[in-house]
């Protein structure tokens, strides 16, 4: 039996490893040293069960469940480039998990994979090291049987 939970995380692994300009990717890794970026961090997810679907079902039923895993894209750079580049990653980011066939096929046909938005933070040392949340929910039908 499959965890759809644990093949969305592994394939958002796999996904951000093909991002061109990534050195390294780590989940559930605290920190990355400047020697390891531009680097993309996945923790694993929180989860919220949708309240549209029906309470008076039982235990054992499918629930349909939003995941949201925190994807962190970090670098540092000069100030005059870190804006542009930490951009083009997002972008590339997002156009991978948006258009990746395995993932459509891991959340299925009552599921979906939805981009929120994201939230940046940099800091100044040296240069400048930025670093951009960038969230998104996957929806998958949770069947307590195929676990």
């Amino acid at each position: 039996m499959a965890d759809k939970r644990e093949d969305i995380l592994k394939r958002l692994v796999e996904i951000a490893e093909a991002v061109p300009g990534i050195k390294t990717v780590g989940r559930n890794v605290a920190n990355l040293d400047d020697f390891n970026r531009p680097a993309i961090q996945i923790l694993d997810a929180d989860e919220t069960a949708f309240e549209e679907d029906p309470r008076h079902r039982s235990g054992s039923s499918t629930r349909r469940i939003g995941m949201s895993p925190e994807i962190y894209i970090c670098l540092g750079g000069k100030p005059e480039v870190v804006g542009p580049e930490i951009n083009a990653l997002r972008a590339a980011l997002i156009k991978a998990i948006l258009t990746d066939a395995q993932l459509e096929a891991i959340v299925g046909t009552n599921g979906f994979i939805r981009y929120d938005g994201c939230a940046t933070g940099l800091t100044r040392e040296l240069g400048i090291v930025g670093e951009m949340g960038v969230a998104f929910t996957f929806c998958y039908a949770l069947r307590p049987s195929e676990l």
